[in-house]
């Protein structure tokens, strides 16, 4: 069990698995990333992390949950409510995460996840959802929600 973490890509460039494992590769840490196509499982020191699954346009998935995403962040308030509609309308990937607590602690966890997020961030224009949470740019969260 876990919960889900999404990057919302609005940019042009698409996401691949191998972009998933140029992002784990800078790390000194043993990361292995083990899919092909639009799915892959990440694990370090023999422990699963998280199972990544890139949805795009088509794919049956990606419609749903932009749908779902753009609902949620109707609910929500702060300045960043117009930035976060604005993303997800231009969204043309969902790096969906499903954070799996490899490491039985959370924050460990999430940390160990961290060289994703980061090569995202630096790579693709776009911001992170983290569920029960909000969105969250570079700078930090710009909308909560409830």
């Amino acid at each position: 069990m876990g919960y889900y973490m999404r990057y919302i890509v609005a940019d042009e460039r698409p996401v691949t698995i191998d972009d998933v494992r140029r992002a784990f590769a800078v790390e000194e840490e043993d990361y292995v990333i083990d899919g092909e196509d639009n799915e892959a499982g990440v694990a370090l020191d023999g422990r699963m992390l998280a199972h990544v699954t890139l949805n795009v346009p088509g794919d049956g998935l990606f419609d749903d949950e932009r749908a779902e995403l753009l609902e949620s962040a109707a609910d929500g308030e702060g300045t960043g409510k117009a930035t976060v509609l604005e993303t997800l309308s231009q969204a043309r990937t969902i790096v969906a995460v499903q954070v799996l607590l490899g490491f039985g602690d959370t924050d460990e966890t999430l940390d160990a996840l961290g060289p994703l997020w980061s090569w995202l961030q630096d790579n693709r224009r776009g911001l992170l959802h983290a569920e029960g949470e909000g969105y969250y740019d570079a700078d930090g969260l710009i909308l909560e929600l409830p």
